[in-house]
């Protein structure tokens, strides 16, 4: 290495150390400076870009607003609807226990009228006995004094 700085003027040596701590200063420097060279947008372009962005923000915060209130309609009118279902049900319900009542009142009036003509038709059915009991006695009577009669006169 010696020998190569006798080829190797000074001056060459100072400008290259030169050079190499401008390239590590530079180096250093392109981190922070890298953000601006990336940008290559104006002023006013990046004033664009930001209304663009607010006004993006704003378009979708009034449609989630919207989907807001027209979600809350729905449910206003799901609950319309099962309020009147429920009605609807609780009126079924009232008329089914109507319905059920009539049933077990008319149930009994059925039974109690089957048993009136029951009893009628056993009423009738033992005026008839009780009659035909008295025409056979009045049969047997008279068969007893036909008997009777005939034992007389066969004894005569």
């Amino acid at each position: 290495m010696i020998r190569l700085r006798h080829l190797i003027p000074t001056a060459l040596l100072i400008n290259l150390s030169v050079a190499g701590a401008i390239v590590l200063s530079l180096a250093i420097w392109a981190p922070a400076q890298g953000r601006k060279v990336g940008r290559s947008e104006s002023k006013a372009e990046r004033k664009d870009i930001k209304e663009t962005v607010k006004a993006d923000s704003k378009d979708d915060k009034e449609r989630r607003k919207e989907d807001l209130k027209a979600l809350k309609e729905e449910r206003k009118e799901d609950r319309k609807d099962l309020k009147e279902e429920r009605k609807d049900l609780k009126e079924d319900r009232k008329a089914d226990s109507k319905d059920e009542k009539e049933r077990r009142k008319t149930k009994p009036e059925v039974v109690k009228e089957r048993r009136k003509e029951d009893l009628k038709a056993l009423k009738e059915e033992r005026k008839e006995d009780r009659k035909d009991l008295k025409e056979d006695r009045k049969d047997l009577k008279e068969d007893k004094k036909a008997r009777s009669k005939a034992l007389k006169e066969r004894k005569k």
